[in-house]
């Protein structure tokens, strides 16, 4: 089993772009890790006010396991920031002005629209992908 200050100092030669860190959190017996981005990333612009703002924030959280080898606490910040980048991949996103794959749509709101047979757009080949001649 791995110690939680060995994670720590693993997690600590981490490093991304100006402005990340990743943290290892330790709650009760069980530990995360959670990336925070400060008000000196590109990352902190306000993707919704679009005028300049920056705003620091966290990412979700990952649990890590004592049993897990450095590769696998490597890999899992890895594959944290790629997580975090395309969240504000979604956020940024615009198609005619609207942010339409922004990760903090309200769920229920995407039922009522996912509902409606009028909000899917197929080809009449969709199924077969055979082309016209």
């Amino acid at each position: 089993m791995i110690a939680l200050e060995e994670v720590r100092e693993i997690v600590a030669a981490i490093s991304y772009k100006p402005g990340w860190t990743a943290a290892v959190v330790a709650a009760s017996d069980t530990w995360f890790v959670q990336l925070s981005v400060s008000e000196e990333s590109d990352a902190s612009l306000d993707s919704v006010a679009r005028d300049g703002t920056r705003t620091p924030w966290k990412s979700g959280k990952r649990q890590l396991s004592k049993h897990m080898c450095r590769q696998e606490i490597v890999g899992v910040v890895f594959d944290l920031i790629k997580a975090a980048e395309m969240h504000e991949v979604h956020e940024w996103f615009r198609y005619r002005g609207a942010s339409i794959y922004n990760p903090h749509l309200d769920p229920d709101v995407l039922v009522s629209i996912a509902r409606k047979a009028s909000s899917f757009v197929t080809r009449e080949n969709a199924m077969s992908m055979e082309e016209a001649a």
